[in-house]
């Protein structure tokens, strides 16, 4: 029994020898960062530097203004209105529903004085010449239907002289204002016609905006056409 626990503890001794002689245990090396994870955190490249350096350096875009723009922000709705009525009068026409008509001054068969842009709830009907059959025919029209136009005040447009229109108006005894547009600046503006006057009508709404046109029209449809789209226009 004594030389067996002799030789155990010789055993026991040997292999305590053999642990010191090792050293302690190495700890696992820390595992280092994935690559998908060090990529996440990269500084930015270059490339995107680059278009963030370009993006906040580029101006601001400034397109230039149209004229009914600068009007606008001049003086609103209205100056968008009056340049358009402006451009159209410049560039011959026709004027198109909702625009303004331009100051253009006019003078009546008695030479009172009128500026085109004043006027608002009228009906504009143009011909070619005072005093000539088909003329006649369209403006005795207005004048038999007058009453109905209760609403609108009517006016004759064409560039025969303020004493031509008298005369005529006396004669067929014509119950409303004949003006007077030497220079067709106004019919122009209205027809989109500089060469010759175009027989036609126009109506215009209670803000001084064209609400409706017809060109070129025969001479005895002009008044009952003119009435029909204010009566419709009241429903």
């Amino acid at each position: 029994m004594a030389a067996s626990s002799s030789a155990e503890n010789s055993e026991t001794r040997r292999a305590s020898s053999r642990i010191a002689a090792r050293g302690p245990t190495t700890a696992p090396a820390a595992i280092a960062p994935s690559s998908t994870a060090a990529s996440a955190t990269k500084a930015p490249t270059s490339a995107s530097k680059k278009r963030s350096a370009e993006e906040s350096a580029a101006p601001t875009s400034s397109k230039k203004k149209t004229p009914a723009a600068t009007a606008a922000s001049a003086g609103g709705d209205s100056s968008i209105e009056n340049a358009s009525a402006s451009k159209a009068a410049k560039k011959g026409g026709p004027l198109q529903v909702g625009e303004k008509l331009p100051a253009v001054k006019l003078q009546t068969q008695s030479g009172a004085s009128i500026d085109a842009a004043s006027l608002k709830s009228a009906v504009l009907f143009t011909y070619p010449k005072a005093n000539t059959p088909g003329c006649t025919t369209q403006a005795c029209a207005y004048r038999d239907a007058h009453a109905s136009f209760s609403s609108h005040t009517v006016y004759g447009l064409s560039n025969d002289s303020p004493k031509s229109l008298a005369s005529w108006k006396d004669k067929k005894s014509l119950p409303y204002d004949l003006l007077s547009d030497p220079k067709r600046e106004l019919i122009k503006a209205l027809t989109g016609s500089d060469a010759k006057t175009v027989r036609s009508h126009f109506v215009i709404d209670d803000q001084g905006k064209l609400a409706y046109s017809s060109i070129q029209v025969k001479p005895v449809d002009s008044a009952s056409d003119a009435l029909a789209f204010i009566e419709k226009a009241k429903k």
